[in-house]
């Protein structure tokens, strides 16, 4: 669809217009494709989905940086050579769009996908509810999506299942179930927990793919349970190949207060 709408705008001589179309797709890749792919660009395996997924974003990005050569042409060659190796990105032909691989319905579901997504989170928002806070249910109008398309929604707004509700105007709305049930605020705790330990491997400059032992102690006996009943997912995010509760001394340790309290981590690389 970029490339159409450049070529188009090309044509015209409408060189604002066009040039102007660059940061929200730059926004778009990075925010959304970039950040929802992340998790298959960093696990260890080199499978088919990684690479694909690799091949992808290279492909994106070389074709971009043709695009954007004659509005930045600096930052274009720069790009283009890094990618390929090869002489100047300006000694390329042009990308032209291809029609037969527009896929208009795709791209409608997934517009729709990333309204309902924005008016659930900003339900969210409304309720003073975190987005690492799991919620039960979320309802949404407009058009049915596929299956695949719920699972993304259902991620980026965390609820734990999607129902579909015919609007009588067709207009796209949500309904958020805003209850918290005792599990799920231990699974949130769990999230909360998992983002402090990701910041504190950040800092301590541990590798993407480090694994670890993880410490934790804490006189909070809703943080036990809670780590308690959510020590797979947090081991499973964290990449912890162990997890001990108690103290111990490590290669890095902060402590943090969730929901209220506070709990002690430490992690050392295995």
């Amino acid at each position: 669809m970029l490339i159409r709408k450049i070529n188009n705008g090309m044509e015209q001589y409408d060189l604002t217009r066009t040039a102007r179309l660059l940061p929200p797709f730059i926004d778009n890749l990075s925010n959304w494709y970039i950040r929802r792919s992340r998790k298959r660009f960093w696990k260890s395996e080199s499978d088919t989905d990684k690479n694909q997924a690799y091949q992808t974003l290279y492909t994106v990005l070389v074709t971009l940086s043709k695009l954007m050569a004659p509005f930045t042409p600096f930052l274009a060659e720069e790009m283009f050579k890094n990618l390929t190796e090869e002489e100047s990105v300006h000694l390329q032909d042009y990308p032209m769009a291809d029609g037969k691989l527009i896929n208009t319905k795709l791209n409608e579901a997934m517009n729709q996908a990333r309204r309902v997504v924005e008016l659930g989170l900003a339900a969210r928002a409304e309720h003073g509810i975190k987005v690492r806070q799991p919620l039960a249910l979320l309802e949404y109008s407009g058009q049915k999506l596929e299956e695949e398309l719920e699972s993304i929604i259902a991620e980026e707004v965390n609820v734990k299942a999607l129902r579909w509700g015919m609007s009588e105007r067709g207009e796209v709305a949500v309904a958020l179930d805003t209850r918290v049930t005792p599990e799920l605020r231990a699974e949130g705790i769990a999230r909360e927990l998992i983002r402090n330990i990701q910041s504190l491997r950040k800092k301590a400059e541990f590798e993407v793919g480090d694994r670890i032992i993880l410490y934790y102690q804490s006189d909070s006996a809703d943080l036990l349970q809670a780590m308690d009943q959510m020590e797979q997912l947090v081991s499973k995010e964290v990449l912890a190949t162990k997890v001990v509760a108690k103290f111990e001394e490590t290669e890095a340790s902060e402590e943090f207060v969730l929901d209220g309290e506070t709990i002690w981590v430490g992690i050392s690389r295995v």
